[in-house]
């Protein structure tokens, strides 16, 4: 049985297929053979993306993958228009400004989704902008942001769009090639139910010209080499450093699973798994952070309680119960508790399993 005790929005628990994935015998991350089965996983891969175009896989943190997108297409003094509604928001600003790049920044409160109309005014009002930048799944509060609605926008000002999908992708439908998505970041330990230590890039394929025509600075997380190398040396080692192949295999797994399930089955399960936990609590007393409407399905974000605090419901289901959520982050910490809906965190045996240990808390205050 996998653990059940795992319920924050990242990293989430992994099949004993993938774990045996994982485990395998260490293999050589280069050779045609190997490279066929690389080239195979991210054509794989590319589909949960919904898209055609070429996937990057950076070993790495989610952050890693973020740093070589906004340093790869947005250069030392170009600006950079970056929507934030909470601290990965932020975070995205911070990484920006580190490289030189002019931030332009739009922030909303926690609680809200960011406006098109918001985009819109501006970049009628920001000279130049290079690119866009923004969060799906902001998941310091669980908001989902209109990403289909904002790339519309940016595209109808011919501006290019970054989204990090670190914690929505795998979770959540989001149509890169139909919504426009020029370039698009996640990670392999969240709703794609593998491991941590991939950061993986899908970039269109109009981004690849304007990248190979920057004077981007570093080597490692610059996509621009990754590129090359995946061109030069296509056939045998398709990446400019060693790859994990581990955590390759183990993702190849994976995204297996999710294909199996269907995309569309995926989604409408994270959907229904997290509006019946939101219902549960709810119904114990705890203040939903958001209205349903702008909730993201895979983190559930919840207030206080009268008997209890968030971050003392946090502690205790981990002291009494070794059930680990998580606490508010950035503006919200002190503020709501945080429940991962991620792969397999999102099923009705974990709501009822989560929701009986809360029941029993509460009759103990």
């Amino acid at each position: 049985m996998r653990d059940l005790k795992l319920m924050v929005p990242g990293p989430v628990p992994i099949s004993k297929e993938t774990r045996a994935a994982l485990g395998a015998p260490i293999t050589a991350h280069y050779g045609r053979k190997w490279a066929e089965f690389y080239h195979d996983t991210m054509q794989r891969l590319a589909r949960v993306f919904q898209t055609k175009e070429e996937v990057v896989c950076i070993p790495g943190s989610g952050t890693a993958g973020l740093e070589a997108a906004l340093s790869s297409c947005v250069v030392r003094g170009e600006t950079l228009v970056v929507l934030s509604n909470g601290l990965f928001g932020d975070r995205l600003i911070e990484i920006a400004r580190s490289h030189g790049i002019k931030v332009v920044s739009v922030s909303v409160p926690p609680t809200s989704v960011i406006d098109p109309g918001l985009l819109e005014d501006t970049l009628r009002r920001t000279r130049s902008p290079a690119a866009v930048a923004v969060v799906h799944c902001e998941s310091s509060s669980g908001v989902l942001n209109p990403i289909r609605d904002l790339a519309a926008v940016a595209h109808r000002k011919g501006v290019p769009i970054i989204v990090d999908a670190i914690s929505s992708l795998g979770g959540v439908d989001l149509r890169m090639d139909e919504w426009g998505i020029d370039v698009c970041v996640t990670a392999s330990q969240k709703a794609l139910q593998g491991p941590p230590g991939l950061a993986l890039v899908a970039v269109a394929a109009k981004m690849w010209d304007r990248i190979r025509s920057l004077p981007s600075p570093g080597w490692y997380l610059n996509l621009r080499v990754w590129k090359h190398y995946a061109e030069k040396w296509k056939d045998n080692h398709p990446y400019p450093t060693t790859m994990s192949t581990p955590l390759v295999r183990a993702l190849r797994q994976a995204v297996d699973e999710i294909l199996s399930e269907g995309l569309m089955a995926r989604f409408e399960r994270h959907q229904r798994t997290a509006y019946e936990l939101r219902r549960r609590l709810e119904a114990l007393g705890f203040e939903p952070f958001l209205s349903e409407r702008i909730a993201s399905p895979t983190i559930v974000a919840m207030g206080g309680h009268e008997k209890i605090s968030p971050d003392s419901l946090v502690r205790e289901l981990l002291l009494r119960y070794g059930i680990r959520i998580a606490r508010g982050l950035g503006p919200t910490e002190g503020e709501i508790f945080r429940v991962g809906n991620m792969g397999f965190q999102a099923s009705l045996e974990r709501v009822d399993k989560l929701v009986s240990a809360i029941e029993d808390l509460l009759t103990t205050l």
